[in-house]
């Protein structure tokens, strides 16, 4: 079980409330703009050494710069149990700007600020402002030459010592404009796979990537498609990831899209048991304690690595250890800026529960 990269949802605040719902879902953070990281890095790195006389060398400066803004881009929870597998979500099309993004985390990483286990690369957001503007997300679907590019550029940036990982989706509307229901009906799909796989071959022989999380929908690109029509219009053809896994045994494959509930996690597992996972994105924040079994039922177990239970037995007990976590956050931080995105996290806890909205109320009063 994944859960989904959402952008303004899975900040380290939600990810620790997931967190304490299921000790061993894999994490995924929001998108991380490289070009923001990279900017915030190089201006602090300059303020440092235009301060200190003679100048530093590059080592110290890595080690002594201002890290004060890039914690809000990379921090993760302070406090047990703390975030374990989890994979930070990288945006760009400038291979420079996402090698000095990989360098910035393997900073942070040093300073104990953060430790993510994986980082990812977007090719799968289809919004205007990224894709249209911004040319990355699922525009790079169009060029997996850049795309071989830019992961190789963070699997430099992080030395290697981080694996890298692509999210992307079956295809975009490219060969389709103006896309419509049933002139996408009517396209051969063997053809679209084709062209899919062939996205798959190049970037996984030409960079470090063997890692795909795949949403199985095309991406709309024009403008007046909306990220949640690009959510909901096109078809999804589970079938496509499917046959993924069998072709290219060597890589492996996350099945993402459409589901929402921990019965349709165990349906596509069981429908392809040697996908390397399922991920869910909405039915997570609109019910996250729908997924507290996911240990139990997907791993047999409700632990992690070394053995120690940390699952609440109910929803009392998760508010009352996530109450550690806000406590932490508001010694750290402004109480009256942090505290409604410390609220929103656990806001959909008791999602179709008697007296669900009366508990909403009290929080925003909190907030």
């Amino acid at each position: 079980l994944q859960l989904a990269p959402m952008m303004e949802y899975t900040d380290r605040h939600f990810r620790h409330a997931v967190r304490l719902i299921t000790g061993k879902t894999l994490l995924y953070t929001e998108m991380v703009a490289a070009n923001a990281m990279s900017r915030e890095r190089n201006d602090s790195m300059e303020e440092y050494s235009s301060s200190i006389s003679p100048p530093p060398s590059e080592k110290e400066i890595r080690e002594n710069y201002s890290d004060q803004y890039l914690q809000r881009y990379l921090g993760q929870g302070q406090v047990q149990p703390l975030e374990g597998p989890s994979v930070l979500q990288l945006g760009g099309s400038e291979p420079n700007q996402l090698y000095q993004a990989a360098q910035t985390v393997m900073d942070m990483t040093e300073r104990g600020w953060c430790d993510y286990t994986a980082i990812n690369l977007n090719c799968g957001c289809p919004s205007p402002k990224v894709a249209g503007k911004g040319s990355f997300g699922a525009a790079l679907m169009d060029d997996p030459k850049l795309v071989s590019e830019l992961t190789t550029a963070i699997h430099d940036g992080c030395d290697g010592k981080l694996p890298v990982t692509v999210k992307c989706r079956i295809g975009t509307d490219t060969h389709t404009e103006p896309f419509s229901k049933d002139g996408y009906a009517e396209i051969d799909p063997q053809v679209e796979y084709s062209r899919l796989c062939k996205f798959i071959e190049q970037v996984a022989s030409n960079s470090p990537v063997t890692d795909f999380s795949v949403h199985a929908r095309i991406a709309v690109l024009r403008k007046s498609f909306s990220p949640a029509d690009n959510r909901k219009i096109p078809p999804l053809k589970y079938n496509f990831v499917h046959r993924l896994v069998e072709d290219f045994p060597e890589l492996t494959f996350t099945l993402n899209g459409g589901i929402d509930t921990l019965s349709q996690v165990q349906e596509q597992l069981e429908a392809c048991p040697s996908l390397n996972g399922v991920m869910v994105g909405r039915g997570f924040a609109a019910d996250p304690w729908g997924f507290s079994m996911a240990d139990k039922l997907l791993y047999k177990s409700s632990s992690i690595d070394d053995g120690t239970i940390i699952v609440p037995k109910n929803r009392l007990e998760l508010l009352t250890e996530y109450g550690k976590h806000a406590d932490k956050e508001e010694e750290s931080g402004d109480p009256v800026k942090i505290r409604r995105f410390i609220t929103k996290a656990v806001m959909t806890l008791f999602t179709a529960e008697p007296n669900g909205k009366r508990y909403r109320i009290a929080l925003d009063e909190v907030a």
